[in-house]
């Protein structure tokens, strides 16, 4: 999975979630992935879903945990929590489902056959 460039209240950031901090997510929220992201979308998530979530996903893209979580504890002490819910929802679905732009179905460079055969063709007139 790639790193994905986020603009948040901490700056712009690299953040990615793969296996290694999925699974330290889910083990310091106790919920899987797609559970936390359920309870973020929903409102009923815990604030360690939020710290864990972008904490994690800094630590993914690169950012040392000694870093990643001073930075993002001292954040949370001068804004209002709800202002972290977009960013993590963000790496949570970069996370789950991808890039958007992350083709789905055909191979890149495969076309379509043309369809040879005629349409019939319609008018506005009407029958006699």
């Amino acid at each position: 999975m790639e790193a994905k460039n986020i603009e948040w209240i901490g700056g712009q950031h690299e953040f990615v979630l793969n296996i290694g901090q999925l699974r330290a997510l889910q083990k310091n929220c106790n919920a899987g992935p797609e559970v936390i992201l359920m309870r973020i979308t929903t409102g009923t998530w815990f604030i360690d879903d939020l710290i864990e979530t972008i904490r994690q996903g800094l630590i993914g893209a690169g950012m040392p945990n000694k870093e990643a979580g001073p930075m993002v504890l001292h954040l949370f002490e001068l804004h209002g929590v709800l202002e972290f819910k977009p960013v993590a929802i963000e790496i949570l679905t970069n996370a789950l489902v991808g890039e958007d732009d992350d083709p789905v179905g055909e191979q890149a460079g495969v076309r379509q056959q043309e369809n040879s055969g005629s349409s019939p063709s319609f008018t506005n007139e009407e029958p006699q």
